[in-house]
């Protein structure tokens, strides 16, 4: 039995896009657990990152969500992942401005594009998508706090 401690983490990720089904299937794929309250969507899941556990909470707010809880999803957001049906960089310029008047600048940034279906390949390729991006926000905070 290791006496190494393992490093605790909780981040939480804004998922946000103009698609608010394909929102939902996002979410469902990354989550098995989602709830929905006033338009906002949370979820949340627990992996293990190398010698981490890390507890990744996911808001994402659809066109409904009232204001205050808008603003909400994105406050204290450890990082940001944008889905898209397919590349659009008008609307990806959108969200990143978003995103910057919301969180601020250097906040982990990652463009999920799904094609025409969430399917097995897509849904592998958001899982690598978030691992990468839970690790190397590990590493940022590991980096900062030494």
């Amino acid at each position: 039995m290791s006496s190494e401690r393992k490093s605790r983490w909780l981040f939480k990720i804004t998922i946000v896009g103009p698609d608010d089904m394909l929102l939902r299937e996002v979410m469902d794929a990354i989550n098995s657990n989602t709830v929905a309250v006033d338009g906002i969507r949370i979820g949340s899941r627990d992996l293990e990152a190398g010698s981490s556990e890390v507890r990744a909470v996911m808001m994402s707010p659809t066109k409904r969500a009232m204001d205050i809880l808008f603003s909400f999803s994105y406050r204290g957001a450890s990082a940001v992942i944008i889905v898209l049906r397919r590349p659009d960089p008008e609307i990806e310029t959108k969200y990143r401005n978003e995103i910057r008047e919301n969180i601020g600048s250097g906040c982990p940034t990652r463009v999920f594009y799904v094609g025409d279906e969430l399917n097995e390949e897509k849904r592998k390729e958001l899982a690598g998508l978030f691992t990468s991006l839970i690790e190397e926000m590990i590493k940022a905070r590991e980096t900062s706090d030494k």
